[in-house]
């Protein structure tokens, strides 16, 4: 799920994906104040969580307004055994996305001299999952039509270019280091990260440097609500949101989540000859040695083992889990990369956090007499226009305008008269145990003056 580019540092490594994984945050929405992360760590609010999402199960309803094209459902941002900082296989991610209803999977992998991302990359349908190879070099995901190997020392704008050249996509990636950025050309920009999320978590990254915590306080939590644990990462992307805003301004960026997937956070105690429990990380690698003669809370760990037996292990961010996050929902007319390539560049896409609810069937579209205006559209503005929207959930629809609300509805289905001419998007929000979540993030329809 997160970044780590030094292989030889395990120690900071261990620190970066510990800290990361229990990270627990609350969206924003008006005045809504956000909840500390180590405060929403109880079984308590993660039982509550888990109810609420029960209860919104038996309250969906297919969607009745028709966009005319198949949602399929997309993770980007994602890495495999070709990266550094990740062993999964592909049998292992094609598995997952079965299991979280993911049908097409982008790869960014971290580019080395010694293969060539494009060309040896996971491509083509395995086991009915589409899977389209990428990178992520200079600041971007970069999904290239060909080799653009030899490109790789070059600085970000050409690096961007190139990969436009072969007819490919490129996004803007990890917004809260580049927010200063300014590339022409590119299709769009991430506009949620989970690493990112993460970031304003102090306090927890501060409790969490002690793998105790992990063992005695986070595991019994994700053992009862997995799903739960890592879903608390979920925050309103308000910065990245407006950087988007701006960027639409300029030209039509289309908007994705990413997912940033590795299958790299974990913590597994194997007992030694001695008695002392050794700690590895998600990869496998040896961060520490923890003695339970000096920490009695321990102990417990030992009963029945022997030397060489894993006494603990804890798995925090698997694929699946990871999948069922965040995901960008491609509007397609038929399962392939072409079309998927086609949704990207022209903005047919939703982003979503379906670990709430299933948004599939989620319509945002500008009707002018007979023509209908998918997401991503550019529409000459003119009266009589209006904006359709429906969801399989009730909830409140906000419509933005240039990156600031112009109304909100809740219900089943919005619809709004265009009276002059702008940015729109939608978000939908939902209350989830008293909380407001945003559920879906919709990609612009530009009315051009």
């Amino acid at each position: 799920m997160y970044r780590q580019h030094s292989l030889g540092r395990q120690r900071r490594r261990y620190r970066v994906h510990i800290t990361m994984a229990g990270a627990l945050i609350a969206p924003l929405l008006a005045n809504v104040a956000a909840a500390d992360a180590l405060d929403r760590l109880t079984l308590d609010r993660l039982k509550a969580q888990q109810q609420a999402i029960e209860l919104l199960k038996n309250d969906r309803e297919p969607v009745a307004l028709n966009s005319g094209l198949t949602d399929y459902r997309a993770v980007l941002h994602v890495h495999s055994h070709l990266s550094h900082d990740s062993n999964g296989s592909i049998a292992e991610i094609v598995k997952a996305a079965h299991k979280a209803g993911v049908r097409i999977v982008m790869f960014t992998e971290h580019p080395e001299e010694s293969y060539d991302f494009f060309t040896d990359g996971h491509r083509g349908s395995s086991d009915g999952v589409l899977l389209i190879p990428g990178a992520e070099k200079h600041g971007l995901l970069s999904y290239p039509k060909s080799s653009v190997q030899d490109k790789l020392g070059a600085g970000s704008q050409e690096f961007s270019d190139a990969v436009r050249s072969t007819g490919g996509l490129t996004f803007l990636s990890h917004l809260e280091e580049r927010m200063d950025w300014e590339l022409n050309g590119l299709t769009g920009t991430e506009i949620y990260n989970t690493h990112a999320d993460f970031k304003d978590e102090t306090r927890l990254a501060k409790a969490l440097f002690n793998p105790l915590t992990l063992m005695l306080q986070i595991a019994p939590a994700v053992k009862k609500y997995p799903q739960g644990v890592f879903a608390a990462l979920h925050d309103y992307p308000a910065a990245y949101l407006k950087k988007w805003d701006a960027l639409c301004a300029v030209s039509p960026h289309t908007g994705i989540a990413a997912n940033d997937s590795h299958h790299n956070q974990g913590l597994r105690a194997k007992r030694l000859d001695d008695g002392k429990l050794q700690l590895t990380d998600g990869l496998g690698e040896v961060v520490t040695t923890l003695d339970p003669q000096k920490l009695p809370l321990l102990k417990p760990l030992l009963l029945g083992s022997k030397p060489g037996d894993t006494v603990f292990e804890l798995d925090l961010d698997p694929y699946a889990r990871s999948f069922r996050h965040v995901s960008t929902h491609l509007l397609m007319d038929e399962l392939s990369e072409a079309a998927a390539r086609d949704a990207l560049q022209k903005g047919r896409a939703f982003v979503a956090f379906d670990w709430i609810a299933d948004p599939s069937g989620f319509v945002f579209q500008a009707v002018s007499g007979d023509t209908i205006h998918a997401m991503g559209s550019e529409v000459p503005f003119s009266e009589g226009t209006k904006f359709e929207s429906a969801a399989p959930l009730p909830g409140t629809f906000r419509l933005l305008r240039d990156g600031k609300e112009v109304t909100r509805h809740t219900g089943r289905s919005f619809e709004f008269k265009v009276t002059q001419a702008g940015i729109y998007r939608i978000e939908v929000w939902l209350n989830l145990a008293g909380e407001p979540k945003v559920w879906i993030l919709s990609n612009p329809i530009y009315f051009r003056g």
